[in-house]
């Protein structure tokens, strides 16, 4: 045989997949070639391959590593979470505040011929805050035909770095010139009261 046709046998040789009259002839070719014997040594030397002892000792410590890091990661991700959970309660109670009943409210309130004023003082030892919005009331040809301010009052847990204070006055100017109606709404938890060109009708 060719040196080409050993050379292209020789893989299934070693792996003992070649016929018995196949073998013999690369045997006999191999006995009297020196290129395809080199060949066929190359491919059956094992490497020396070194493989790396593990030691049990390592395998605990990079097992208990794992599990620190595990633990680390849960521990910062529920810091956070405490974290932004405490600021969100401290902002609703201190910046945001909560309904206030206007059981716990004084309301006094006065009219003029231009104004109304009502002040609210918050007896429950909470300080007093509001928030409010003014809206313009618009019919089908987007005609002016109304006006509503609307107030709600908040109560916040005391804070002696800013004391806002548990007294309150809000107001409205009361134009009587105008064809349209001025709503002056205060909504608290338990009602809402509403003023119409300063005088309470609800």
């Amino acid at each position: 045989m060719k040196c080409e046709i050993i050379q292209d046998l020789l893989p299934s040789y070693i792996e003992k997949l070649t016929s018995v009259h196949s073998n013999e002839e690369i045997e006999k070719h191999l006995q009297t070639c020196e290129s395809c014997l080199q060949s066929y040594n190359e491919m059956t030397a094992t490497a020396d391959l070194i493989v790396p002892i593990v030691d049990k000792e390592e395998v605990n410590k990079l097992n208990y590593f794992k599990k620190v890091k595990s633990k680390n990661i849960k521990t910062l991700a529920f810091s956070i979470l405490t974290v932004i959970l405490l600021a969100a309660a401290l902002i609703g109670l201190f910046v945001i505040g909560f309904p206030v009943s206007s059981k716990d409210v004084t309301i006094d309130y006065q009219k003029t011929k231009t104004h109304l004023e009502v002040h609210l003082t918050l007896q429950n030892g909470k300080d007093l805050v509001f928030s409010g919005k003014t809206k313009f009331i618009r019919d089908e040809n987007n005609n002016v035909i109304g006006s509503e301010t609307r107030y709600t009052p908040r109560g916040l847990i005391h804070n002696p770095f800013d004391d806002v204070g548990k007294k309150v006055m809000l107001g409205t100017e009361i134009q009587t010139d105008l064809d349209f109606p001025n709503k002056f709404i205060l909504e608290f938890k338990d009602k809402t009261m509403t003023f119409i060109n300063g005088v309470l009708v609800e």
